[in-house]
């Protein structure tokens, strides 16, 4: 009975001091390895979380900037193509055009024309005759602002329409003007003309630089 009583205690405090001992330091020093490789992975993912949100607001951006863009350039693109088609409804209803060969009969053979404006989107040409009243009109607005085409200082003086391409107007004009041997001054006004185009141009990069400044 003493013999057994003695053992247990040996035989307890062997199997039950490695079990009790040795386990609490290995799980500290696997917490102590484990802690700084969690620590790392957040802040890795952290600094991923920002990069791919400044990623996104550069493209949302990007993305924003386009639009405009394109609205801007779409809408004075409409909106000069609207002033255009409303002056030549206006100028249709004061100035009725006539057809090439009448213009040509009454007009080019007397040596009367002085400018002929096409514009092939509507097939009409604008055209400028040599008077008194154009001379008079070009003095007093060379006194306002010292340089005015005469296609913006007055309305034309007639008006005629011809079916074809602008190429096909110049051959006409040359042919007419070789018979009777009067130069006349032949332009072509092609929509957006270089105002025209300036004026989309600005109003873009304006648009685009009050875009860019708003955060």
């Amino acid at each position: 009975m003493s013999r057994s009583l003695i053992l247990l205690p040996a035989i307890f405090t062997r199997r039950s001091i490695p079990l009790f001992a040795s386990s609490p330091f290995k799980q500290y020093r696997s917490i102590q390895k484990e802690i700084p490789i969690q620590r790392i992975s957040i802040r890795f993912y952290c600094q991923n979380s920002k990069d791919e949100r400044a990623k996104n607001a550069k493209i949302r951006r990007a993305y924003v900037l386009g639009g405009c863009l394109f609205f801007i350039w779409i809408s004075t693109h409409a909106i000069l193509l609207y002033r255009r088609r409303t002056e030549h409804r206006a100028l249709n209803e004061t100035l009725p055009p006539i057809s090439w060969e009448e213009f040509e009969r009454n007009f080019m053979q007397t040596g009367e024309v002085k400018t002929i404006i096409f514009q092939p989107h509507f097939e009409i040409a604008n055209v400028y005759l040599h008077s008194a009243k154009e001379q008079l009109m070009k003095k007093t607005v060379l006194n306002w602002i010292h340089a005015a085409p005469d296609k913006f200082s007055r309305p034309p003086d007639v008006r005629f329409f011809f079916e074809g391409s602008a190429k096909e107007m110049e051959t006409a004009v040359s042919a007419s003007v070789q018979k009777n041997g009067k130069e006349v001054d032949f332009e072509i006004d092609q929509f957006p003309s270089y105002r025209e185009l300036s004026f989309i141009m600005v109003s873009s990069l304006f648009a685009m630089a009050a875009v860019s400044l708003v955060k």
